[in-house]
């Protein structure tokens, strides 16, 4: 499907999308949301809110699914974005994330008593 096609599934997951968590990275140029979808989105804040802005550039540079259930916190160190959802905690480089890379560079399921 192309990026101008009607996509009427995605169009109801937008619909219902609530946003549970965000986090500025630590150079301040971007905002990553996290959504109940488990998705994490990456927005360039110069591109959205600058005066040139347009729809297209109010969009997320990068998205990508970090959880299966909801993303409920986030948290920017340094240089790593860390999420929690469905019991599981990930981390994410910025640098990797802004060049639209998503591969968690760890994950820890922390055990209860």
């Amino acid at each position: 499907m192309g990026p101008n096609e009607f996509d009427p599934q995605r169009s109801l997951q937008v619909l219902h999308m609530t946003v549970f968590s965000q986090s500025f990275s630590p150079c301040g140029k971007f905002l990553a949301a996290g959504n109940n979808y488990g998705e994490i989105g990456v927005f360039s804040l110069s591109a959205a809110l600058g005066p040139e802005a347009t729809e297209d550039s109010k969009t997320p540079i990068v998205t990508f699914k970090a959880h299966d259930g909801p993303v409920y916190s986030l948290l920017s160190t340094d240089s790593q974005l860390l999420s929690a959802g469905n019991g599981e905690v990930r981390a994410w480089n910025w640098a990797e994330l802004v060049k639209k890379g998503s591969k968690a560079v760890w994950s820890r399921k922390p055990q209860y008593k």
